[in-house]
């Protein structure tokens, strides 16, 4: 069994990828087997489907085809007759097209009623076929759990521990022991989040929606015509009209939405050093002439950085002046501590990480550490769905389940990985470990306002928008603990409503005058509204995705639902945590 990982890029290509990928197909083979899911009479059934979709896609499109035949029958014969009638021939000569046209519309009608009717009962079969499919692969869809991504991880990297939900006792660890602030959480909002342990060291996993107000060029334009007078080739003089479109243009503020995902990584080594770094360009740079060229130039740029008098001893370049560039830590803060953390080994790890671009995602995050919180920020884990929510992978084909099931859980370790990467490369870390009591009370097993913010995001922000907002919303919550053990989450949904409003911009035209041009545009005006949902955890609840509450083996906590106004059909577990939308008063 592989303990600490000081040598990520490699491990991950020699073990970590073929056993991650292992342990994945294994875990997806035994739910099959426990499910007891005949996978060949479900391949029957599926080709079967296959082949109905296909008849209902064949009748569907002749069905279309005939429609189009009939419609220009149809025209055809309007147009003869009114052809007929417009020329004033005898009624008679309307005899011979109404017989032909009207004898092929009987037809086409019929052989219309004739498709509609085998696509009609194409469609109920192909519908029964498919309903059979999903009976079919029912035992295995319900023995998809919340947990399977936390242990497959640990099977494959033992070192790596996610909690079932994200605790108020992690989150005061993470505050206490290792000086997190919750200031980092203004203007975003938490769509999902994991929380646990790598090494014993706590650290989160997140997604977040993040709002920014940019600007959006509005346009608007406006026709003006004059007359000239001017001579003709004859030497005459005329008037002539001219035309012109005058456009005019206004900026104005624009509310942004975007997608952020990181890991937040708390550990005791190195206290008081701070530093951040961004990609660099250098990484990508082959051994060229000119790539040499350019790292001689960094490279002579953090020397003189290191000469600089006014810097006052603050910053002094390493032996390894290519990894110095490269990673790019010019405003570290602690020399002594910055060389404890960057060890010959783990410069040489870091080097791999930045430069490899087959095996992982090279230079592609941002590293901040801010004494003992550090934050990574790779820009593939952007497009990783970290959800893995138990019904992304049901299916009534047991052949695409499988593939999908495996093809998820590799990428999303892959990514997974390669975002931790830069913190495995320093051996430093792994020798500390924290040892703290998390759970020192009943508060402490309560889930966190990030773990609130991911449960109201999984309802939709929708349910919580003010209802005149016109944008995305940003949820964000506040709880309070209630004698029966459930909490009361406050959710402020944060948008905004539209105002038209309209830009009047002078413009000088052709004709040698100013004209006024008028340009619509939005005015955008924050909104909010507030709503509630009640939240209750239970280790022991069953870690499924969305279930019936009949289906929870636990009285307590319904009764408390109840006495709120819930209809329990609406509760939904996730990730042992229980929660419903609370009416509105």
């Amino acid at each position: 069994m592989i303990e600490d990982v000081h040598e990520p890029l490699e491990l991950y290509k020699t073990h970590f990828k073929e056993a991650h990928a292992r342990n994945t197909s294994e875990l997806f083979e035994d739910l099959v087997r426990q499910s007891g899911v005949d996978e060949n009479a479900n391949i029957v059934t599926v080709k079967q489907l296959r082949e109905l979709e296909t008849g209902v896609s064949s009748e569907s499109s002749a069905s279309k085809w005939w429609g189009i035949l009939r419609v220009c029958t149809i025209a055809a014969l309007a147009f003869s007759l009114l052809y007929v009638y417009a020329n004033n021939y005898s009624l008679m000569w309307m005899i011979v097209p109404a017989g032909l046209f009207g004898a092929a519309i009987y037809k086409l009608n019929k052989l219309i009623a004739d498709v509609n009717a085998r696509l009609k009962n194409l469609e109920q079969q192909r519908d029964a076929k498919r309903e059979e499919a999903w009976q079919q692969m029912a035992p295995l869809n319900r023995l998809y759990k919340w947990d399977i991504l936390a242990k497959l991880l640990e099977k494959t990297v033992p070192r790596i521990n996610l909690d079932p939900y994200f605790s108020n006792g992690r989150l005061d660890e993470l505050r206490n022991s290792f000086g997190w602030n919750d200031q980092f959480n203004q203007g975003r909002s938490i769509v999902f989040s994991h929380s646990g342990v790598i090494n014993g060291n706590p650290f989160i996993l997140a997604q977040t929606l993040e709002h920014s107000m940019g600007t959006k060029t509005y346009h608007g334009s406006r026709q003006i015509s004059w007359t000239e007078r001017q001579r003709d080739s004859s030497g005459r003089w005329t008037t002539v009209t001219r035309h012109q479109t005058l456009n005019a243009s206004v900026e104005k503020p624009f509310p942004e939405y975007g997608h952020r995902s990181f890991i937040i990584y708390g550990n005791e080594a190195a206290p008081d050093l701070s530093f951040s770094r961004q990609p660099s360009n250098l990484s990508t740079l082959g051994d060229g002439w000119i790539a040499n060229w350019k790292k001689d130039r960094a490279v002579k740029k953090l020397e003189n950085k290191s000469r600089n008098i006014e810097n006052g001893g603050g910053f002094t370049v390493m032996a390894n002046r290519e990894f110095d560039a490269m990673f790019g830590a010019t405003d570290r803060d602690h020399e002594v501590q910055f060389r404890l953390l960057f060890t010959p080994l783990a410069q040489q790890e870091m080097h791999k990480l930045l430069k490899d671009k087959e095996v992982g995602y090279g230079d592609d995050f941002e590293f901040e550490k801010r004494r003992m919180i550090n934050l990574v920020e790779p820009a593939h884990m952007v497009s990783t769905d970290i959800s893995a929510q138990p019904e992304k992978f049901y299916s009534y084909e047991l052949a695409y389940a499988r593939r999908f099931f495996n093809d998820y859980h590799n990428h999303f370790f892959k990514s997974f990985f390669f975002g931790i990467a830069p913190l495995l490369a320093i051996p430093l870390y792994q020798q500390h470990r924290s040892h703290n009591d998390i759970y020192k009370g009943v508060n402490s097993s309560h889930s966190c306002f990030w773990e609130h913010e991911t449960i109201a995001n999984h309802f939709g922000e929708a349910v919580f928008q003010h209802p005149e907002c016109i944008t995305r919303s940003l949820l964000k919550t506040r709880s309070k603990v209630e004698a029966d053990n459930t909490q009361t989450v406050q959710v402020t949904a944060s948008g905004f409503k539209g105002i038209n409003r309209t830009a009047v911009v002078s413009v000088y035209g052709g004709d040698g005058h100013y004209h006024d041009v008028r340009v619509n545009w939005v005015e955008y005006i924050p909104v909010k509204h507030q709503s509630h949902i009640i939240v209750r955890e239970k280790q022991n609840f069953p870690a499924e995705g969305e279930v019936k509450p009949s289906e929870i083996d636990d009285g307590s906590w319904q009764t408390a639902f109840k006495q709120r106004g819930v209809d329990l059909s609406k509760a939904v577990l996730r990730r042992s945590v229980v929660s419903a939308v609370l009416p509105q008063v």
